[in-house]
């Protein structure tokens, strides 16, 4: 016998069940958006529909880009000056001699932070400021010898990291992430272009 709170079961023939809908992981918002919300609306970028997979390549290559970050730092230190100067320096090194413009683009931060920067490294005769023949609403930058020296002190160990960085990957690789790069970072700089637009910047209010 069945106790009292108990029913028993009906003998009609049981009804077809309507398909439940698919069910998601967290109810969906005041919008009507699913929460989390996508990071991203592309198919090649999504997996049955989830962004999972592409989340967590987002956190690889921030926390690839802290690392080298951290490295970066660690290679300034050893020669007595800040992440960004230690860019900064390395920058000018490479090219033989440039603008600030030049640096501030290359390294993209802003001229007035480039300027107030390679400011303090001509103080301690790192960098020297010199006319630029070409152009002469701007000046050409260069190292010193002293500037030179740090860069090549710090040589073996800047070495040593990228080695231990990159080892790991071919050549096909390598030329792959090259052009990988390339296009990530014309798409970035559209990407911030696009979201600091005056229509989207406006907080909500």
């Amino acid at each position: 016998m069945p106790s009292p709170k108990e029913k028993e079961p009906s003998r009609r023939p049981a009804r077809a069940k309507k398909a439940a809908p698919a069910r998601t992981d967290t109810a969906a918002g005041a919008s009507g958006e699913r929460f989390p919300p996508l990071s991203t609306s592309l198919d090649t970028l999504l997996v049955d529909g989830s962004d999972g997979k592409f989340r967590n390549l987002i956190y690889k290559v921030l926390s690839t880009s802290t690392l080298m970050l951290r490295s970066r730092d660690r290679f300034a230190a050893h020669i007595g000056v800040s992440g960004p100067q230690y860019s900064m320096m390395v920058a000018i090194g490479e090219a033989g001699s440039a603008t600030v413009g030049q640096i501030a683009d290359e390294l993209r931060v802003s001229s007035p932070f480039v300027t107030a920067e390679i400011g303090k490294l001509i103080e301690r005769g790192i960098v020297e400021r010199r006319p630029n023949q070409r152009d002469r609403r701007s000046s050409l930058l260069t190292l010193t010898e002293k500037g030179r020296d740090m860069i090549v002190d710090v040589g073996p160990l800047r070495r040593l990291t990228n080695d231990l960085v990159f080892g790991s990957l071919t050549s096909e690789e390598v030329q792959s992430l090259h052009a990988i790069m390339d296009k990530l970072v014309v798409d970035a700089e559209h990407a911030l272009h696009t979201i600091n637009s005056p229509a989207l910047s406006e907080r909500k209010k």
